[in-house]
């Protein structure tokens, strides 16, 4: 059953009794960093919750606060994007076959699409949009396809095939080009952003491309690889191929037995998360069986960054990290102070810890950055910011 929207906000006790999503307390510890005094723009953090079936909303000014949230149709988010220009929220619903356009302030549903009904193909996956707005990709997981739908109305304006099962899209910072893999394919297709046409595909990497992360020149790519152990990069100018390989420490690994967490994710990736953090030449990649969030450093060679640092998310050296929640993934805040790697933590990227804040446990979440009540700037669901300011 849907759960009810709320006519008003909860404070943070009232929501932790009202809900079953884990959410914990955001202790007002040394790791805040910022607080709704020290802005003037209010940015507000879109946490799509699967078991609620809903959005949660966070004040990330305020220690991540949360504010409210909107009713959502479906139970497995495939993604999620926005658009501060039109003030929308697009989702798709895997087992739904949907992909819905809500109202940012509202949670308003503005069109639904049922993507088997109208054109014959299922399991839309990770939703992306072309920076002026105007068009929505859409990887078919079920079908080889790329749909591309007009935002204002859902309609298709084109498709076109991407074998590999679709899975994970990125549109460029510039507006240059949309970037869409397969989730069993190693080759990368990259389409114009105008046109809707595939203009070059980069690759093959040894193994298939799983999340992926393109520099804001839209230059490299960054993704992890199904069997490798670190991840890939790519010149995507030239062409031109490389593989970071990095082990775990050892005195981690050391617990075997004890402390491996698994591989949760479909094909059994060995990482399933990576991301370029805004203004800073890191890219920050996620080790799904032990627990660490492994940061290297771009700024002297991107197409061979070097180690810089690593962030610990369990809380004992001889314990498995999160084998139960199966979530995976990196995002940033828009100005990359903060991590989430979806299991509802949220780490301070300047000093590298995990804070005592939290959200709800996702893999699909924008930020969303206000003047007032209008949108300026939103984040991208791997990386990425794009708005009007």
């Amino acid at each position: 059953m849907q759960p009810k929207r709320p006519t008003t906000s909860l404070d943070r006790r009232e929501f932790i009794a009202a809900t079953s999503a884990g959410i914990a307390t955001a202790t007002l510890g040394g790791s805040v960093i910022a607080s709704a005094a020290n802005t003037d723009k209010k940015r507000h953090l879109y946490v799509t919750n699967n078991p609620e079936q809903r959005v949660d909303i966070f004040d990330i000014n305020d220690s991540h606060r949360f504010l409210r949230s909107f009713p959502m149709a479906g139970e497995v988010v495939g993604g999620a994007c926005a658009d501060a220009a039109s003030g929308r929220l697009f989702i798709s619903q895997q087992a739904e076959d949907t992909v819905t356009a809500y109202d940012l302030l509202s949670g308003d549903v503005l069109w639904v699409v049922n993507t088997i009904d109208v054109y014959g193909y299922d399991h839309p996956d990770r939703v992306s949009i072309t920076t002026d707005g105007s068009a929505l990709y859409v990887p078919m997981k079920g079908t080889d396809k790329t749909l591309i739908l007009d935002t204002a109305t859902g309609e298709r304006i084109a498709e076109f095939e991407r074998p590999g099962r679709p899975h994970n899209s990125w549109s460029g910072e510039r507006g240059k080009y949309m970037y869409v893999a397969g989730r069993s394919h190693p080759v990368m297709y990259v389409a114009d952003q105008r046109t809707h046409k595939v203009v070059k595909k980069i690759g093959p990497f040894r193994w298939p491309i799983r999340p992926f992360a393109i520099s804001a020149d839209e230059r490299y790519l960054y993704a992890n690889l199904t069997y490798t152990i670190g991840f890939g990069v790519a010149d995507l100018e030239t062409g031109e191929l490389n593989e970071i390989e990095y082990m775990p420490p050892t005195e981690r690994t050391q617990y075997w037995d004890q402390a491996k967490g698994g591989l949760p994710h479909g094909d059994d990736p060995y990482s399933h998360g990576i991301a370029v953090r805004p203004d800073a030449n890191e890219v920050w990649y996620i080790d799904d069986q032990w627990g660490y969030l492994f940061v290297f450093d771009t700024s002297k060679d991107p197409m061979h960054p070097t180690f810089k640092r690593q962030v610990e998310l369990f809380d004992e050296i001889d314990e498995p990290w999160g084998r139960d929640h199966g979530n995976r993934w990196v995002a940033f805040s828009i100005d990359g102070k903060y991590c989430y790697p979806s299991d509802g933590l949220v780490v301070d990227a300047e000093a590298g810890v995990k804070t005592d804040m939290r959200i709800s446990p996702s893999e699909k979440l924008v930020e969303v950055e206000f003047e007032g009540d209008t949108p300026v700037r939103v984040s991208g669901q791997m990386g990425g910011v794009y708005g009007i300011s």
